[in-house]
């Protein structure tokens, strides 16, 4: 344990310090403010929204949830992609391995300083948005509202740490730190992007539309066209909740109580988000499998890191 808390120590040290992480916290928490302006008018224009729409109810633009959707992965991957490979090339794990430091020391403690690292940057942004809404509406959240905004801190975190174990995977896959950026940015892009389009390409060919007759009214007002579409809709789901990214603003919107206005992916559809009125405990419970889903992921790819670690042959000089 010792060992892990010098790692530890170590490596939140170097992550506090760097310029990488102050830049990204200051660029998502620039952000995140001005969301919240957004937020707070859509709020004043929308009776039936609450203190959380300043989460997720911008008319335009972007919101908290969106832009953890996008830049939540960048964040994550920065943190872990040079986890290992950065000081296996420089020849410095091999001079800490040499110390009285376990193996699983140093993954453990590099992985609990991300983490670690991630709760602040999460913890400090959605603060000091409640911070700045509360003046700006002239009121704050409920008791019930304080409860679902924790829930989207630990979401989110949980969001993040999973995109960490991911990058710690690739740091620990690839020798060169180049390679491991390049594999978490193609793997970001296909969560992100590409996986979008895939599903879409996907429905088209195995349900597609009456051609030439999708927008008529007479088509759109049948059953058969309903059920046509919701089937295509089904199938949709099912192909974007392989994403993680999908999966977190599912979940993020079930917690805020928004029940339309967002597609696949979090993006904005071209109507205003309406808000609905569930429990809490109603929206946790609707969206466990998907929390689960991202813990699960989150588990493998640091068994895998671990795993993968421990056998790594680590010579000195690299």
């Amino acid at each position: 344990m010792a060992g892990i808390f010098t790692v530890y120590r170590k490596e939140l040290s170097d992550h506090f310090g760097s310029k990488r992480y102050l830049i990204l916290f200051t660029v998502i928490l620039l952000l995140s403010c001005v969301s919240v302006y957004q937020g707070a008018d859509f709020i004043r224009n929308n009776t039936e929204a609450g203190f959380l729409a300043i989460f997720s109810g911008a008319r335009s633009g972007y919101s908290f949830v969106q832009l953890m959707v996008f830049f939540g992965p960048i964040l994550g991957l920065a943190l872990g992609a040079d986890a290992i490979n950065n000081e296996r090339t420089s020849g410095t794990l091999s001079v800490l391995l040499s110390q009285p430091i376990f193996r699983d020391a140093v993954i453990n403690g590099k992985f609990l300083a991300g983490t670690t690292a991630l709760a602040v940057l999460t913890l400090g942004t959605i603060g000091i948005m409640c911070g700045v809404a509360i003046p700006l509406l002239g009121f704050g959240p409920t008791s019930e509202q304080a409860l679902s905004i924790i829930s989207l801190s630990l979401l989110t975190l949980l969001y993040l740490a999973f995109w960490l174990s991911l990058g710690v995977l690739f740091s620990v896959l690839t020798k060169k730190v180049s390679t491991s950026t390049f594999a978490s940015i193609a793997t970001w892009l296909f969560f992100a992007v590409m996986l979008s389009v895939i599903s879409s390409l996907i429905v088209n060919t195995m349900v597609p539309l009456p051609s030439g007759q999708s927008f008529s009214p007479e088509i759109r007002e049948s059953t058969e066209y309903r059920a046509l579409v919701q089937e295509r809709f089904v199938l949709q789901d099912s192909i974007s909740k392989l994403s993680p990214t999908y999966l977190y603003s599912e979940v993020a919107s079930q917690i805020l109580g928004e029940t339309q206005g967002r597609s696949a992916f979090g993006l904005r559809l071209g109507v205003p988000p309406s808000f609905g009125s569930p429990t809490l405990t109603q929206s946790v419970a609707a969206s466990w499998p998907s929390i689960a889903a991202i813990t699960v992921g989150l588990v493998v790819c640091f068994a895998a890191s671990y795993l993968f670690f421990m056998r790594l042959e680590i010579r000195p000089g690299g």
